[in-house]
């Protein structure tokens, strides 16, 4: 009979409710980022290294699908895929207002 594990640990990881992965094609699935991923993400010196290491495996076909989109759809996948993992409101920033977001 195998044991069952013990503390802290072992519950919350069945107490965390973490989302499945972002659907954004058929063969594009990002999967939920994990505290290391998310350390880089935080440590990048550019925008563009955090998507990469945000986006992960994904980055060059999803900036493929984006390039000669419209910004403004790179914007609202950016926006929903942060939203998705961590919740509305993640990319909001105190004091800042939408219109000098938007500027």
């Amino acid at each position: 009979m195998a044991t069952q594990p013990i503390g802290r640990f072992y519950a919350l990881q069945q107490e965390v409710e973490v989302p499945e992965p972002y659907v954004l094609t058929s063969k594009i699935k990002i999967p939920p980022p994990t505290r290391r991923q998310m350390k880089a993400v935080r440590a990048a010196k550019t925008v563009e290294d955090a998507d990469r290491l945000f986006l992960g495996s994904h980055y060059d076909a999803i900036v493929e699908l984006f390039d000669d989109r419209p910004d403004q759809e790179w914007t609202a996948f950016s926006t929903e895929v942060w939203e998705h993992f961590f919740g509305k409101g993640i990319n909001d920033v105190e004091g800042k207002s939408r219109e000098s977001s938007d500027s």
